[in-house]
């Protein structure tokens, strides 16, 4: 169930790829990847904790650094009245040459961003943001 097939390949991307927490809910048991969108979704480091590795460098910051820096976008996005996050599939214009990102939208606000997630064999070896995706195109920068 890797990433519920990863959105189910990423569910012929576009094609209505969100994710709630309540379609999330609906599996008796999460494999990993799924379970940290979930923690994600939820906007719960304590959890992330958890279910993120010790001995991962994720983002080049290192594990506490990253889920502080998760923290403080929750914080940001329940201040602007968000109870959850909505997973939606979307692509790298940038350093991952159009491989799938999870974006986060605020389920109130709207507002998102973007993590990719470094798998490989299955297991999740990095988690990173993404700030080149969606309609967002190189000319836009000029």
């Amino acid at each position: 169930m890797l990433g519920i097939d990863i959105c189910l390949k990423y569910n012929k991307m576009k094609q209505n790829s969100f994710l709630s927490i309540r379609n999330l809910q609906q599996y008796e048991e999460l494999d990993k990847i799924n379970s940290i969108w979930y923690a994600i979704m939820k906007m719960e480091p304590a959890l992330l904790n958890l279910l993120l590795e010790d001995d991962i460098d994720y983002e080049d910051i290192g594990k506490q650094e990253f889920i502080e820096k998760l923290r403080y976008r929750f914080n940001n996005y329940k201040t602007m009245g968000d109870s959850e996050l909505i997973l939606d599939l979307d692509y790298c214009k940038g350093c991952n040459c159009n491989r799938p990102v999870a974006k986060f939208i605020g389920n109130n606000s709207g507002k998102h961003f973007a993590l990719y997630f470094d798998i490989e064999n299955e297991e999740v070896i990095d988690i990173y943001h993404c700030n080149w995706y969606g309609d967002f195109d190189f000319l836009d920068i000029f």
